[in-house]
């Protein structure tokens, strides 16, 4: 029947949330923000505006902090 499929679907929806929740995790700890980029040198800053200058990044950035 149709839920038979139910263990392995969860199983598949299980292994692909995993690395995203943890990636989450792990960069709390370790970093001490939820995000991967951190902005404490000059060269990470200017990158960081980079990255929103080409995307268009919806987030108001401190641009004296550059």
């Amino acid at each position: 029947m149709w839920f038979e499929i139910l263990p392995s679907f969860s199983v598949v929806v299980i292994a692909m949330a995993f690395p995203h929740a943890s990636a989450y995790v792990l960069n709390k700890l370790v970093v001490g923000n939820s995000y991967r980029r951190a902005m404490y040198t000059r060269t990470q800053k200017t990158q960081y505006l980079r990255d929103a200058r080409l995307t268009g990044s919806p987030y108001k950035i401190n641009r004296h902090l550059v």
